[in-house]
């Protein structure tokens, strides 16, 4: 189980995360969290830092999909402007929605990567599939209450991946 929960990268922010970086992994096709990894909770405010570094991706000929629990209009409109498709209300660690990202992007699991700011969330459900997958920091403090409860969960499992790091 801990194979699961594990990431193969850490990185502070998504920018950090480079083309080059990805290819060397393997990665044609990215699945990107939206609440917390590229966007403040519940908003359609994607960093400027993030804008930028999808655009990198798909100028570096990566593709994109975002996939998130979200099913609010705003998630829609996120993809929108980046120009990607999205799976929304995802029910995320569900492999179904990963599935779907996977069918968007027209890349098997082992080429792809799923990027985003929880363990039990985004890490789970990738790796359940075969996906390769890199954890941020969540970029706001306000969250949804479930997931602020899977923090707990997860904060002993981070301390010790940060050790071993």
């Amino acid at each position: 189980m801990i194979r699961l929960l594990t990431p193969d990268a850490l990185a502070d922010k998504v920018e950090d995360i480079s083309v080059d970086q990805l290819r060397a992994m393997g990665v044609r096709g990215v699945a990107l969290d939206l609440d917390n990894t590229i966007v403040p909770w519940h908003t359609a405010d994607v960093t400027p830092g993030a804008v930028a570094w999808v655009g990198r991706l798909l100028a570096g000929g990566l593709r994109v999909c975002l996939v998130t629990n979200n099913y609010a209009d705003h998630a829609a409109d996120v993809a929108r402007d980046l120009g990607v498709p999205i799976v929304a209300g995802a029910l995320k660690p569900i492999p179904t929605a990963f599935s779907r990202a996977l069918a968007a992007l027209a890349v098997p699991a082992a080429q792809s990567v799923v990027v985003g700011d929880q363990l039990f969330t985004d890490v789970l459900g990738g790796k359940l599939l075969g996906m390769h997958a890199i954890l941020v920091n969540p970029i706001g403090g306000r969250e949804f209450f479930t997931t602020r409860l899977m923090r707990v969960m997860e904060r002993p499992l981070l301390a010790r991946l940060r050790q071993t790091s």
